[in-house]
């Protein structure tokens, strides 16, 4: 295996701290997540609870595969690239990597292509679903590539590039499902075609970023070294996927379609938090490398921890509490979201704090890349996806998607248990208990209040006292 310098290249470091890229990465994935969140009233009134299980199974399997064709080259670029201080052997990495998912992707879109009817018996039991899945298999393929290139942007600490080039992705993919959802009424398929519609535009215009960093070349030996560590990346990130998944086919199975059309539903507002995990993901990884190598990390860890778990239940809070209301506002005796997925919304709190556990994984993910022992991931995530499965299976039949709902929790829970155990003796932190404790135990008791008054006044009361808890008592700060 080769063996990689450490050098920390200045134009990596930016004089911008971590806050500032997560606010970057936060802004634009809030407006993403925006637009994501504006298409869901036409879904709800067009889209009928049983169609949009069908397209929530369709898209499970595009989570599932596209894993296998990014094969973990995010975590790999940002690992390798960095630790490489010479900008030819970047753009040797960069190249091999992207070389190598064009022709991993072009042989598997091929591959499934003649698998996709026997996939529809299998999932639907059918084969009506097998045009769909082609969309499907073609959308990875080009949503991969752009989601590589966009990660050099990240890996590199380009906030603003990488943003800017994700709203493009979004906002083209918001305009193609007015386009195909609701002018031509197109349905699920018209969900796909916006996909795929949007993935291929995205990646023409980011040729540019292509070009700068491109040779055309797969360097054997720097190939071997990124295979070696990507595998346990590819299985692990497989596992979380299953995580996140894998519940819609159980629930299918034992509670049938249209509960996993509600399920899905509301877990698409619950990815309100996943907004978060993401935007500090994608900062804090680079970052926390850098903070690291510098030996100055231990109270600037701590910091960082207290923040996040601070910002991770203001919008639990806010979320859980908030969006049953939704349900009730109405633009022209239409209401806003059809009450049909309200049930839904019991899964909310749940499905947030399972996105919490999997912000504190992240945290604690610098200890597998600083070692060099990315099977850690493997170890994480197959925890939490036997641990899930199992409990999925215990607790669907009686408690249907709430059982779904807190399987998915004890599964991240366990991931983040891990995660600490394994790095707590190899990074040095200096935790801030007082404040984490203040912030966790006021959480837990208004969420309590709020769940068991329903009240709007006493909701947002509940919201913004907490908030001024945090400043005033726990002394947050949140810039």
């Amino acid at each position: 295996m080769i063996k990689f310098k450490i050098p920390i290249s200045n134009n990596l470091i930016k004089n911008a701290g971590l806050s500032r890229s997560v606010a970057w990465y936060g802004i634009g994935n809030i407006f993403i997540r925006f637009l994501s969140f504006a298409v869901l009233p036409i879904y709800s009134h067009l889209i009928t609870t049983t169609e949009f299980g069908n397209y929530a199974l369709l898209m499970s399997i595009y989570s599932i595969v596209a894993v296998i064709y990014q094969f973990g080259t995010q975590g790999v670029l940002n690992k390798f690239y960095i630790e490489e201080s010479d900008e030819e052997k970047r753009k040797i990495i960069f190249s091999s990597i992207l070389n190598s998912l064009i022709i991993l992707g072009l042989a598997l879109t091929l591959i499934l292509s003649f698998t996709s009817i026997r996939v529809s018996f299998l999932i639907f039991g059918n084969a009506d679903f097998s045009p769909l899945l082609l969309l499907v298999y073609s959308s990875i393929f080009f949503d991969s590539l752009s989601v590589y290139v966009i990660s050099l942007l990240k890996t590199k600490e380009l906030a603003k590039k990488s943003v800017y080039y994700s709203l493009i992705g979004a906002i083209s993919n918001f305009i193609f499902n007015i386009i195909f959802v609701y002018i031509l009424r197109l349905s699920v398929a018209g969900i796909l075609l916006a996909q795929l519609a949007s993935g291929v535009l995205l990646l023409a215009v980011l040729i540019g970023t292509i070009k700068k960093e491109y040779v055309l070349k797969i360097e054997s030996k720097v190939f071997k070294t990124i295979l070696f560590f990507s595998l346990p990346l590819l299985a692990a990130n497989l596992f979380t996927t299953g995580v996140n998944f894998g519940d819609r086919f159980i629930l299918n199975y034992f509670v049938g379609i249209e509960e996993v059309g509600l399920y899905s539903f509301a877990y698409r507002i619950a990815m309100i938090m996943n907004v978060l995990v993401i935007s500090f993901g994608t900062a804090w990884s680079p970052r926390s490398i850098n903070m690291y190598y510098n030996n100055d990390y231990k109270n600037y860890y701590g910091k960082i921890l207290t923040k996040l778990v601070a910002i991770s239940c203001i919008l639990l809070l806010s979320v859980s509490l908030l969006a049953q209301y939704l349900f009730k506002i109405h633009i022209s005796n239409i209401s806003l979201f059809n009450p049909v997925y309200s049930p839904g919304m019991i899964i909310l709190p749940f499905v947030m704090i399972g996105y919490i556990f999997s912000a504190i994984s992240a945290f604690y993910s610098v200890y597998p890349f600083i070692s060099n022992k990315s099977f850690h991931f493997l170890i994480a995530d197959f925890i939490a996806f036997l641990s899930n499965i199992v409990i999925n299976f215990i607790l669907i039949p009686r408690f249907g998607i709430l059982g779904a709902a807190f399987a998915t929790m004890i599964a991240f829970l366990f991931s983040a248990a891990y995660m600490f155990l394994i790095s707590k003796r190899k990074i040095q932190i200096n935790y801030q208990v007082k404040e984490l404790f203040i912030i966790i135990f006021i959480a837990i008791i208004f969420l309590l209040l709020g769940l068991n008054i329903q009240n709007i006044l006493v909701h947002l009361t509940l919201i913004v006292v907490y908030i001024l808890i945090l400043y005033f008592v726990a002394k947050i700060k949140f810039t």
